[in-house]
């Protein structure tokens, strides 16, 4: 008996040091990306080194055309010129991502990067649309990730925005 209790203990402390060690992608977070100097942060535990997708996604309600529309015109189209660049980019959100390693000597710098998100990514989707913020290079272990909106975007005050950090790009395995 004393056995079995011991196993069960060993699994439960297992299961919370699990939990303890921070999320793993996919992982969304809301953002109150309007104001400037907002930010939102988490851990995250990586398992797979390769590039892994951050977004925004801009939601609408999914049965009012009006409020789908808006949120369009908005987050911008995907349709890029000759040069690269964004034909209707919509709204720039600039923004700065800082991301540290986490391991048993604290914490360090791993990136830390200014970007002028504009333009969709992908969309529409059920109830939203997607901009790419960057596909960032992770290796195997906890990170802390911070994201923090660099300048007041009043026109998204009434857009629910979502930091998604997520495991592959969307749609493919």
């Amino acid at each position: 008996m004393k056995r079995i209790l011991t196993i069960i203990m060993i699994i439960l402390a297992c299961l919370a040091g699990c939990r303890a060690a921070g999320p793993r992608p996919p992982i969304e977070l809301p953002f109150v990306i309007h104001q400037a100097g907002t930010s939102v942060s988490t851990e995250l535990r990586i398992l797979e080194e390769r590039e892994y997708p951050f977004m925004l996604k801009f939601m609408f309600r999914a049965n009012d055309k009006a409020d789908h529309e808006r949120v369009r015109k908005l987050v911008g189209e995907y349709q890029k010129d000759r040069q690269g660049y964004f034909m209707k980019p919509g709204i720039q959100t600039p923004l700065k991502v800082t991301i540290n390693v986490i391991d048993s000597s604290g914490e360090r710098l791993f990136l830390e990067k200014e970007y002028m998100t504009m333009g969709m990514y992908s969309g529409p989707a059920a109830n939203f649309y997607d901009r790419k913020i960057d596909f960032i290079k992770l290796t195997p272990g906890l990170y802390r990730v911070t994201v923090q909106s660099l300048k007041s975007t009043p026109e998204l005050m009434n857009t629910e925005v979502i930091l998604g950090i997520y495991s592959r790009q969307h749609g493919k395995i």
